[in-house]
């Protein structure tokens, strides 16, 4: 217990000593975390809003023009039963009419009417049905199981919309992994010149440690000490640093009726990544720069 209290307090006061390089270190690994934090948030906004967009994105299907209402019905229950379908909603004929009136103004209303065919409203607009579907990647398959249903004679599709919003996501997932893991590299690099540069401030103590016959992990614990705090000060940091520009631009993007993720609601996820982070790069950092030192059993270390 003795010796572990030694090797934290060694630890820290590497990061005092050296405290120039340790903020130095803390500032870039803090832009990389925030850059990293900016990629996370980006993502879950971008896919919140695909999300909505993907709820949105109604497909409409026409009956043919002859079939009755009961053929309709029927076909409407086989494409509620497609394993794809989230949700179906049959649109009568009076309904379409409604749903024209609106569209194109109360001043066709009286066209509408005359062309109707006495009580029955719509009689000469086929049967409709609002579709909605799981799995956008599914979208042509789904599709051609609706057309083969009988009754059925057109699919406002809306392709180029439904592949925008596939593509969409795909690419903003893809550069977010990359970003984070170029991104992740650098903190690495960050960390390992500075616990080098704080090594070779140590070197002719190290050299004594080892002659007394300290061993490579008494020797490597202060350093692995040191980088684990430069990441988790790093990530405090980089926290406070992230919910104060996110707070600034959602507020911005909220003014122009945009919705945004609240940061809250993603808040222990950006602290885990970068407590994660932090914790990561410190260990892996230290432990690459000092330990080809010590790989040299001290041939360097002697010749002070």
């Amino acid at each position: 217990m003795r010796s572990f209290r030694y090797l934290v307090k060694e630890g820290f006061k590497n990061v005092w000593s050296n405290r120039l390089m340790s903020v130095a270190s803390i500032g870039v690994l803090v832009a990389v975390m925030v850059l990293i934090g900016a990629a996370i948030l980006l993502s879950v906004n971008v896919d919140m809003m695909l999300n909505t967009l993907q709820e949105q994105n109604v497909v409409m299907v026409y009956t043919v023009d002859k079939a009755t209402e009961a053929q309709a019905r029927e076909a409407f229950s086989k494409v509620q039963k497609i394993s794809n379908v989230a949700s179906a909603e049959f649109v009568t004929q009076e309904d379409g009419v409604k749903s024209l009136i609106n569209d194109m103004g109360d001043q066709y209303k009286e066209l509408f009417e005359f062309v109707d065919d006495g009580d029955q409203k719509g009689s000469w607009l086929p049967f409709g049905m609002r579709v909605s579907f799981k799995d956008l990647k599914k979208f042509d398959e789904t599709i051609s199981e609706i057309k083969k249903i009988e009754n059925i004679d057109h699919v406002n599709d809306q392709r180029e919309l439904t592949a925008k919003i596939v593509n969409i996501r795909n690419l903003v997932n893809s550069a977010g992994l990359i970003i984070i893991g170029l991104l992740f590299i650098t903190a690495l690099v960050i960390i390992a010149n500075t616990i080098k540069i704080t090594m070779h401030t140590r070197k002719l103590e190290i050299s004594i440690m080892k002659a007394v016959g300290a061993t490579n992990h008494f020797i490597r614990t202060p350093f692995v000490i040191e980088g684990i705090l430069l990441g988790l000060i790093s990530a405090i940091i980089s926290t406070l640093a992230t919910y104060g520009l996110y707070t600034v631009v959602a507020n911005k993007v909220t003014s122009m009726s945009v919705s945004v993720v609240p940061f809250m609601s993603v808040l222990w996820i950006v602290i885990g990544v970068f407590l994660v982070l932090g914790v990561i790069t410190g260990c892996i950092g230290s432990i690459i720069s000092i330990g080809k030192y010590l790989r040299k059993e001290g041939s360097e270390f002697r010749a002070f």
